[in-house]
């Protein structure tokens, strides 16, 4: 892929800042919404705890999730960084990936769901135990995503690809070479005697 232009950059910079300051403070308030849902023992206070936690998570986790995903994937692709050329890119992608589709798929509707329930008054079991652990393992891994960005460990693939492979050439090269087995009946060759004439 070509490489960006430098303002198509720094736009798609931008974005995916804002996407990912935004998605790590939509963690930030469920867990601390969840927090107070656990230590309070009224009841409206839980269930509003749940209400906001579920509108929360339907209207700001998936576009910040997707945004984030979609703005980091372009930039990789558009930068010398590439998708698949250094770790810190792969692992980070992973775990956008990962979070994008986990939180939008399992944890998020699980909120809605208790989020309606709270509104008609039902029960809404231990949802505000998985608000603070789901969201604090996202929040985590957010955060470890974002250090990945400013320190970028790990160094090149290829590069490991070729450490490798050198280590492996190595080996094979040192390794004593097995004798190659005779058939019966057939003369080894350094025991062939001469002929004479």
């Amino acid at each position: 892929m070509t490489r960006l232009r430098p303002n198509t950059r720094k736009w798609l910079l931008f974005t995916h800042v804002v996407a990912s300051i935004g998605w790590i403070g939509v963690e930030l308030s469920i867990v601390a919404l969840g927090a107070v849902g656990l230590l309070s023992d009224d009841t409206a206070v839980v269930r509003g705890v749940q209400l906001s936690a579920g509108t929360l998570g339907e209207i700001f986790y998936l576009p910040a999730s997707l945004l984030t995903l979609i703005s980091g994937i372009a930039l990789s692709l558009g930068t010398k960084w590439g998708l698949v050329r250094y770790w810190w890119v792969v692992v980070k992608i992973a775990i956008t990936l990962a979070l994008t589709i986990g939180g939008n798929l399992a944890v998020v509707p699980k909120f809605a769901e208790a989020a309606d329930r709270a509104a008609r008054g039902e029960a809404i079991g231990g949802t505000a135990v998985m608000l603070v652990t789901a969201m604090s393992a996202g929040l985590t891994l957010l955060l470890i995503a974002t250090l990945l960005s400013f320190f970028k460990p790990g160094g090149k693939i290829s590069a490991a690809r070729a450490r490798i492979g050198s280590l492996r050439n190595r080996r094979t090269s040192t390794s004593p070479t097995a004798a190659q087995p005779v058939p019966p009946g057939t003369r080894h060759p350094s025991r062939t005697v001469p002929q004479r004439s």
